[in-house]
């Protein structure tokens, strides 16, 4: 029985690492995303001068 608890544990500890992790890229992504239509809807060309 403590052998099953010991080989979970790390599992258990890796699956909320990279929910996490998941969730700070996820939440990164939507701040970039709101940010940008912010700019654009103030008319700020973030390309400009790119050509």
């Amino acid at each position: 029985m403590s052998m099953i608890s010991l080989a979970a544990t790390p599992a258990a500890i890796e699956t909320r690492f990279t929910d996490s992790a998941f969730k700070t890229i996820l939440l990164f992504c939507c701040v970039g995303f709101i940010a940008s239509f912010g700019l654009m809807a103030r008319g700020i060309d973030l390309g400009a001068g790119l050509i």
